[in-house]
């Protein structure tokens, strides 16, 4: 009876201090209208972070950084408990607790109107520059492709760089997700510019996003847990469904931005 009631005593106190934890602390980058700074309520997905934590009386501190910087500190540095929002690549599960999903992306390739560009597999893109992002992983094929030099891959630190290489034709193509891509050429270039630019039709990559814990957080478990409890919550009231609306009419595009029509 003693040990039931020190083992109770325990479980309590430990409950109590769990429920103390309000707040998780949560590395981010920029990939607008996803993720940014700059944008309405830090972005999409991390809107939806924020909302499903609130509604489990948990509160969110953000802090931005470049994308490899984002994820190391997460994994390595127990002050931080969390990173947003990532792939759930076996590296990934590796040092991290993966939530539910949080948003679907997918890959396609920008290029300028002005040039003729077509592909069916990954072969027909020997020969061609492309750009790339440092710390992006763009899918199997293609880090594959990258790693066994078939394909020519120029690395810059964020996608706004690689998107003023197609414009002076310094690369020939650059992946991203149609979404996060548009928003970008628009936040980043003049009407006239933001013109001549497009993207081929095939998609690949088709992925989804994840907060991604880290396995050092003392409290990461119960972080997950009621991670995806309110994002549950979210998805059952309508709220998740109208904040796509949002995403799609443009409401966390990057405010901070160049131009503006």
């Amino acid at each position: 009876m003693k040990k039931l009631f020190l083992t109770t005593i325990i479980s309590l106190f430990f409950s109590i201090t769990l429920l103390s934890e309000t707040t998780i602390r949560i590395t981010n980058g920029e990939w607008e209208p996803f993720l940014s700074e700059y944008s309405y309520q830090y972005g999409f997905d991390s809107h939806v972070v924020t909302e499903a934590f609130k509604l489990e009386g948990i509160k969110v501190k953000w802090e931005f950084f470049p994308w490899k910087r984002a994820y190391k500190i997460a994994r390595d540095w127990e002050e931080w408990d969390a990173t947003c929002c990532w792939w759930p690549t076996q590296e990934a599960k590796h040092s991290f607790l993966l939530s539910d999903v949080i948003s679907k992306t997918s890959f396609v390739f920008f290029h300028l109107k002005s040039y003729k560009f077509d592909w069916k597999s990954i072969d027909d893109l020997k020969g061609i520059s492309i750009g790339g992002t440092l710390g992006y992983d763009y899918g199997k094929v293609f880090m594959n492709a990258m790693a066994t030099k078939k394909i020519e891959v120029q690395n810059v630190p964020n996608d706004e760089q690689n998107y003023r290489k197609l414009l002076f034709n310094r690369i020939h193509i650059f992946p991203n997700d149609p979404i996060v891509g548009y928003s970008q050429i628009r936040n980043n270039f003049s009407p006239s510019d933001v013109k001549l630019f497009t993207h081929h039709p095939k998609v690949f990559e088709l992925s989804t996003l994840h907060l991604i814990i880290s396995k050092k957080s003392k409290n990461g478990k119960f972080f997950l847990n009621k991670l995806n409890s309110g994002l549950k919550k979210l998805k059952e009231s309508g709220r998740y469904d109208q904040m796509l609306k949002d995403l799609e009419t443009g409401k966390y595009d990057k405010k901070k931005v160049k131009w503006r029509e």
